[in-house]
């Protein structure tokens, strides 16, 4: 029984044989593992990298805050 496009998109195709269906949930279901193992996140070396920019952020402030008066002399000539 061949079915109209209208009644695809409404209904779907006709039921596929539960063999098919098995064979395709544990696909889908190996799928879905293997990308959740690749993005597992590794919370500790996150909070390292968060740690290091925090200490490089602490050691260029000394910096910064030489830099903004002159800065702020630019920005009042330019404007």
């Amino acid at each position: 029984m061949q079915l109209d496009v209208f009644s695809r998109m409404m209904f779907g195709d006709a039921a596929k044989p539960t063999e098919e269906k098995e064979e395709e949930q544990q696909e889908e279901v190996s799928q879905v593992s293997q990308t959740n193992d690749e993005e597992t996140i590794n919370y500790m070396h996150i909070m390292d990298q968060i740690g290091s920019i925090m200490n490089s952020l602490d050691q260029i402030k000394p910096a910064l805050k030489e830099l903004a008066p002159m800065l702020s002399a630019i920005k009042k000539k330019i404007m």
